[in-house]
């Protein structure tokens, strides 16, 4: 069985990529411990954030202080993001679990799927997203993904984080779950109306029946992707309860029960 434990990391930038821990990082942190009653969720960090959503995040959490990676087989890690990508792999190959970024907000519990080795899903036909990972320890085909990086290239965006993982799948299917488009990965970064149009009773019968099928397949799905690089200015910054609570859109409909203790 895949460690129910959860794995996050954030503040590996003094500036925290110019994003403070915000309230959709603490929906990520609540919803992660509401959906999976996880064993520990443990918070992997170089620079602590601050603020009010990261003080009433803060007790789920198990803090873990750590040095990011500069390099991987030689190859300098300038980026964050690749730092980021290359942490959450070693952590995984060493204990195990489940790593979601902080932008994955969970809606049912993993516990279907933690009966295999490895699981990651697919992101639109293209790739594998490590955004979402669930990793026994020492995972043969994580290993296969960490040793892509003796030929990693700091310019190259997307490469083995999504595009080679999924030719690693076809290559040794034995070694990997793949889980479908919209268990991890739906809507994607370019199709935020699903969640975030405003949903009218008045409506042909045609956008009520596409509505009803939006909600039956994120109510299935495992978790959803945010996309913060993309949505953070037209709708996470300014994202609030109180948004949530007003909000006529699937994504306040979806996160309302994850509120109780966020006034």
């Amino acid at each position: 069985m895949i460690p129910n434990t959860i794995h996050f990391i954030f503040g590996l930038r003094k500036d925290f990529g110019s994003k403070p821990f915000s309230f959709f990082n603490y929906l990520a942190v609540k919803s992660a411990y509401d959906c999976n009653h996880p064993n520990e969720i443990k918070f992997y960090y170089k620079y602590k954030p601050k603020g009010k959503w990261w003080e009433k995040s803060k007790k789920y959490l198990t803090l873990i202080k750590v040095e990011p990676p500069t390099e991987i087989f030689g190859n300098k890690l300038i980026h964050y993001a690749h730092q980021s990508d290359i942490l959450r792999y070693q952590i995984l190959m060493k204990e195990g679990g489940i790593y979601l970024d902080m932008d994955v907000i969970c809606l049912n519990s993993f516990k279907p799927i933690l009966k295999y080795d490895c699981v990651m899903g697919k992101e639109g036909n293209y790739g594998l997203c490590n955004a979402v990972m669930l990793v026994k320890a020492k995972s043969r085909f994580l290993k296969k993904i960490y040793d892509t990086y003796h030929d990693f290239k700091s310019g190259e965006w997307g490469k083995h984080s999504v595009v080679l993982p999924l030719k690693l799948a076809n290559l040794y299917p034995d070694y990997i779950h793949v889980e479908d488009r919209c268990s991890f990965f739906w809507p994607l970064y370019n199709n935020p109306a699903p969640l975030w149009k405003i949903r009218s009773a008045k409506v042909s019968e045609k956008n009520k029946y596409r509505d009803k099928l939006e909600e039956i397949i994120l109510s299935q799905s495992y978790c959803m992707h945010l996309w913060n690089k993309l949505w953070w200015d037209p709708f996470l910054k300014n994202l609030s309860p109180e948004s949530i609570k007003r909000g006529n859109t699937l994504f306040a409909k979806l996160c309302l029960r994850f509120l109780d203790s966020s006034k």
